[in-house]
């Protein structure tokens, strides 16, 4: 009953005293022993949003509830404090801790997709390392495998479907520069054709296929006009084709005028090369 009245009056204290009167008193609820206290003013602050003290008293007090019915709750509640002071390297650790200590527990599945999406944010531009966005992509499958009809299992479709086309525009970027890069120090058309294929097959519902499938047409159009005699044929017929498949397969892409010459221009080679 006394610690209960106790709390009460924080309360009613804590409601109209001055910004300086409110920090005084966090700083003497942090010497505090009271880890029940903190625990209840955690919650507090954690409803008024008030995420740095909440995170401060929480993990004070975390080690004295290890192995508790509250120790689920805190690493929640520290969880989300993070994210929402948008520190996602922490967020996602304490999601991480969360998901592999608490398997059956309260907050799992919001924790499991919380972690994704921790990961979600923290990932780069394109041309940087892309470790992180690996990592989300692998913990939404993991959240949409085991919960399919979650009320985050839509999203977590799209945002994984967004880390996939960061994948791609990153290999469409690496097929750019080895096409632009053309016969520099070796035939760079070859290598772009090579990334823009396995980029194809890697991420065959990306929004960059369209873009990846021009890559390969140029790359092929290009590499066969610079080819030594004996390989030009071959490769003019097989560069035609490719535009001929590209147009089917792609009719309103915005260079189609452009395939459309490579093709004529290829066909006038072998068509040539033939008589």
């Amino acid at each position: 009953m006394k610690k209960a009245f106790v709390y009460i009056l924080t309360l009613v204290v804590w409601s109209v005293c001055t910004p300086a009167m409110a920090d005084q008193y966090f700083n003497r609820l942090l010497k505090s022993q009271d880890g029940e206290m903190k625990y209840k003013m955690a919650l507090e602050y954690y409803e008024q949003k008030e995420y740095k003290k909440t995170i401060r008293l929480l993990e004070d007090i975390s080690t004295q509830y290890k192995g508790t019915e509250k120790s689920e709750n805190i690493l929640y509640l520290l969880s989300s404090s993070y994210f929402h002071r948008k520190d996602y390297i922490s967020a996602e650790h304490f999601y991480k801790t969360y998901v592999n200590t608490y398997l059956r527990g309260k907050h799992y599945p919001e924790c499991l997709y919380m972690l994704a999406y921790s990961e979600y944010m923290q990932s780069p531009e394109p041309e940087l390392d892309q470790t992180t966005t690996q990592k989300a992509i692998e913990h939404f499958q993991l959240f949409i495998e085991q919960f399919p009809y979650n009320e985050y299992t839509a999203e977590a479709r799209k945002l994984q479907g967004e880390m996939y086309d960061k994948l791609a525009e990153r290999e469409y970027l690496n097929a750019k520069l080895y096409y632009n890069l053309g016969n520099y120090m070796g035939n760079n058309y070859r290598a772009a054709i090579i990334t823009a294929q396995n980029a194809m097959n890697d991420y065959p519902h990306s929004i960059y296929i369209e873009d990846l499938a021009y890559i390969i047409v140029c790359a092929k159009y290009h590499e066969a006009l610079n080819s030594v005699a004996e390989k030009m044929m071959a490769r003019c017929e097989d560069a035609r084709d490719e535009c001929y498949y590209f147009l089917q397969e792609f009719p309103n892409y915005k260079e189609k005028k452009e395939v459309e010459r490579m093709a004529k221009h290829l066909q006038k080679i072998t068509e040539n090369y033939i008589q």
